[in-house]
């Protein structure tokens, strides 16, 4: 069965962060401890190499049980920080988002192996002991090539927008089929193109005021991020997860039931959130 995709505006992408900000608010440092564990989980695989396949294979549970605890938050229910190691021991979606974990994985390996090609020059360069600065840069100019830049963005393009609801579509729609996820992923960006390039201009915004102000408040942009991409896989993929607040049993049924096929049609943006 396809994955239906809902086709929203572009002022729908300013929408996504409001929501996002909305939820964030009501308990902001339990979010922003969430995703400071979820950044050093990340960040093992550079500090001791040996838990690198570890900390890439926990990423989705961790993902995943921050996407519950904004749904939780959403629908009027207290959260607690403890509860994003709840998906570990939570049966019949274990195994989906492993493979996640695998497939985003691979995929990193081999947008590795394409840079390292395109880039071998310049490596080569960098790589070279006690160089003279000034013969590097040189040297790296020499050795720059626009459609290697060009096409190496594309692919990150791709690769980004292939698991960017993944996990959300596994946890919450109980997909099965991984080429199937990272299709529908695909799609959602490209017919909610303008939505996706509203959201990518703001998120890309205060990305960069956080880079001139300090990287201290990325503790507070990206767990609003995090919500705001929740929201939108909520608007584009299952409108039926955005419960109204105090539906105790919302949450249960949208992880144990699979995702209800729908009519299919456009959206104008407008969801509660």
């Amino acid at each position: 069965m396809s994955i239906e995709i809902r086709v929203h505006k572009a002022s729908s992408g300013a929408r996504w962060y409001k929501a996002g900000l909305d939820i964030f608010q009501r308990q902001p440092f339990i979010f922003m401890f969430m995703y400071m564990f979820i950044a050093a989980v990340g960040m093992l695989g550079f500090v001791l190499p040996l838990l690198k396949i570890p900390a890439a294979l926990a990423t989705p549970f961790l993902l995943a049980g921050f996407y519950q605890a904004a749904l939780r938050r959403q629908q009027g229910h207290k959260v607690a920080f403890a509860d994003i190691l709840n998906v570990f021991s939570q049966q019949g979606r274990r195994m989906l988002l492993f493979r996640v974990g695998l497939y985003q994985m691979g995929a990193a390996l081999l947008l590795g192996m394409v840079s390292s090609l395109l880039f071998a020059d310049a490596v080569a360069v960098l790589s070279q002991p006690d160089i003279d600065p000034q013969v590097a840069l040189q040297e790296l100019a020499q050795s720059f090539s626009f459609p290697a830049v060009a096409l190496i963005l594309v692919l990150f393009s791709v690769y980004l927008c292939a698991f960017a609801f993944a996990v959300p579509l596994v946890y919450f729609g109980g997909h099965t089929s991984m080429w199937a996820v990272m299709k529908a992923s695909l799609l959602a960006f490209y017919r909610n193109m303008a939505a996706m390039t509203v959201y990518g201009l703001i998120g890309a915004a205060l990305m960069l005021v956080c880079a001139i102000l300090s990287l201290i408040p990325l503790l507070v942009v990206m767990p609003i991020c995090y919500i705001s991409l929740f929201i939108a896989f909520q608007a584009i993929f299952m409108p039926q997860l955005q419960q109204h607040e105090g539906d105790k049993g919302a949450v249960d049924r949208a992880q144990n039931e699979p995702a209800k096929p729908q009519e299919s049609h456009s959206s104008d943006g407008r969801f509660d959130a």
